[in-house]
């Protein structure tokens, strides 16, 4: 396992601070954000390896985010982390590089498993922005 920078955007206090101290315990450096604003100032600042970001925040709402974060640092990489089981990837976050395989589903039996999906990612080629024309910014 190696370092990395991990941005976990989630309205819910707790689900964001439990899980950086578990990634922080596991080697990584964690920030963390209550919401879609929050995070892409924190992006703008600095941009993280990997970006954690919940699907309903209020505000931006989770897609929205990610596409933000995506615009303004796409060698990033994203993991969804909804408590909707209806949660369907739109093919503009299919454009950017996400899969299936990104989206962990609350509730989550076994946090180890984002420890899993970030050394995935880390090891994954970045989607080029460039390659999804068509994906129209909306400034927040």
């Amino acid at each position: 396992m190696r370092s990395a920078r991990v941005l976990i955007v989630d309205d819910e206090f707790l689900t964001r601070i439990s899980l950086a101290g578990f990634l922080q315990e596991m080697g990584y450096t964690t920030a963390v954000a209550e919401g879609g604003e929050t995070a892409l100032s924190l992006q703008r600042e600095q941009t993280f390896d990997v970006c954690i970001v919940d699907v309903r925040m209020p505000g931006l709402d989770g897609v929205e985010t990610l596409l933000a974060l995506h615009a303004i640092a796409p060698q990033s990489r994203y993991l969804i982390y909804t408590g909707s089981p209806l949660f369907t990837l739109s093919p503009a976050l299919q454009a950017i590089g996400l899969t299936e395989a990104d989206v962990i589903h609350k509730p989550l039996r076994d946090i180890t498993v984002f420890v899993e999906r970030i050394e995935d990612l880390l090891n994954r080629d970045v989607v080029d922005s460039s390659l999804a024309p068509g994906i129209e910014m909306r400034e927040a």
